[in-house]
């Protein structure tokens, strides 16, 4: 026992001496940062997307310069995806920005070298050469995957569907559109925020200070006790889309998913976005046909949203709202006594995943269950905020026979499309067999608590006798201040004139 003091002290001394060296350093890097540019799949077909992805490890993508643009392709729009670990505490978040490209047409197209800037820092990439080929064939086995072209709700924007914001004389105008307008409390509800032209205006407009502008707009947009989940428009990209007979250009400004998570209806109120006019004489003089710059306002219709009070239920208030299904491993099926088994649980689907609760897990004498470790994985694309959320436990079983992993877990959750509770629960089990060669009550855990057992076994008068911090330790201590006092007296004689 003395020995094992010893070496904890000894290892306490050069954590601490460590830690001292590591302050000279503060202005390095935080540990694990990094910045990558990937390239997506250069052999596709004329049906298919190219893409240019951003990743950051452990900081944010909020500042960046604009993705290059490529021959024989078209820019997509952009979509984003976040992940988070939590292992041990130890917290790690993967951000990803991913911009879309569409062939053109068919084709060997360059994608010279470029770089990208995020904040002060320059990435670069080599390029690439991108084959395009006749159209392939497209199948989904996966529900929940994320097809940025699958059908997007405002894709046919309002096609022939009527809308409230109709208005065939008006050459431009502001629109927000939604997907529902009645949902659950928790359901999330997309919001896109559009100004649209049409193609047989003749004024010539451009944008006003639309960074502040926005700004103040999404303050507007989004309620009170909300989770917003934003699709991070940084570049804005026309498109054409046909309202009724007429053919308009959609300059897409925002969209993002809110969550209300309180059941209070609220109303997005009118908006007004400012916008440059050009105004042309209509005599020319030699120097031109002068023009006239104005600020003209342009506003969208108030858009009333309904949120319903979920179900009673005891656990109402503390469940998701969506569509989920949930999935298991376990990396054995059978275990001798007392000995521990990793278990993940993973939580699927649409709806508010950073907001997914962990499985209920009753207490039971017969199984010892460990605080499980977290990862999470986002995709917001195709109008659609999607993911996973993974629980990894260590389950220690305490009694022989067959545990059903379906009575030590259950998640319930709120089906908003069928508008009732379910419950999800894994479907495995495990053979609990008698250790090799011991009797049951000799088994031992070996488990996380390994630790605490040894200290159980411990004679306790001995961790009292070591409990005394040995004289050495004093002097240990006295000299690491007297060389943290020194540092901070060469600091003074150098800044000294």
């Amino acid at each position: 026992m003395n020995g094992i003091l010893h070496r904890f002290y000894f290892n306490s001394l050069l954590f601490a001496l460590a830690l001292f060296l590591g302050l000279g350093s503060s202005f390095m890097p935080a540990y694990g940062q990094s910045v990558k540019i990937s390239l997506g799949n250069n052999q596709i077909g004329s049906n298919e997307i190219f893409t240019i992805t951003l990743v950051a490890m452990n900081q944010s993508l909020d500042d960046y310069t604009n993705f290059p643009t490529i021959e024989g392709f078209s820019k997509a729009g952009t979509s984003s995806s976040s992940s988070m670990r939590s292992i041990n505490g130890v917290v790690t978040n993967e951000t990803s920005i991913i911009q879309n490209y569409m062939p053109t047409k068919e084709g060997t197209f360059k994608l010279p070298p470029f770089s990208i800037k995020i904040g002060n820092v320059v990435i670069k990439s080599p390029g690439t050469t991108i084959k395009v080929g006749p159209p392939t064939e497209y199948k989904q086995s996966d529900p929940f995957a994320v097809d940025p072209f699958a059908y997007d709700p405002f894709e046919d924007f309002f096609g022939t569907r009527k809308s409230d914001l109709k208005d065939e004389k008006a050459d431009a105008f502001l629109n927000v559109q939604v997907d529902k307008k009645e949902v659950w409390a928790g359901e999330g509800i997309n919001i896109v925020l559009s100004f649209l032209v049409a193609d047989e205006n003749r004024a010539e407009l451009d944008f006003y200070d639309l960074g502040n502008q926005l700004a103040e707009l999404v303050q507007k947009i989004k309620p009170a006790n909300c989770w917003e989940e934003n699709f991070g428009i940084e570049e804005i990209i026309p498109r054409k889309i046909n309202i009724g007979k007429k053919v308009y250009t959609e300059y897409r400004i925002y969209q993002a998913t809110i969550f209300p998570l309180v059941p209070k209806s609220f109303t997005i109120p009118a908006l007004a976005l400012k916008m440059v006019n050009y105004k042309t004489a209509s005599s020319a003089t030699f120097f031109g046909a002068p023009r006239k710059q104005e600020i003209k306002s342009f506003s969208s219709k108030p858009v009333p949203i309904i949120v319903k009070e979920l179900p009673p239920h005891p656990l109402r208030g503390n469940v998701s709202v969506g569509q989920f299904s949930m999935n298991e491993t376990v990396d054995h099926q059978k275990v001798e006594l007392n000995q521990g088994v990793a278990v993940e649980l993973g939580i699927k689907g649409e709806g508010n995943i950073t907001y997914i609760p962990e499985p209920t897990s009753p207490k039971s004498e017969f199984v010892d269950l460990y605080p499980p470790n977290t990862r999470q994985t986002i995709q917001r694309a195709g109008g659609r905020v999607t993911g996973e959320k993974v629980f990894s436990y260590l389950l220690v079983p305490k009694e022989l026979g067959t545990m059903q992993l379906n009575r030590v877990f259950s998640w319930v959750y709120f089906n908003s499309k069928l508008g009732k509770y379910d419950t999800l629960s894994p479907k495995s089990t495990i053979a609990v067999i008698q250790p090799s060669g011991k009797k049951s009550s000799e088994g031992t855990v070996k488990s996380q608590n390994a630790f605490y057992s040894l200290i159980d076994q411990a004679d306790q008068t001995e961790i009292r006798e070591n409990d005394e911090k040995p004289k050495w330790l004093l002097w240990i201590n006295i000299s690491i201040g007297l060389m943290i006092a020194t540092t901070i007296w060469l600091s003074f004689l150098k800044k000294a004139p």
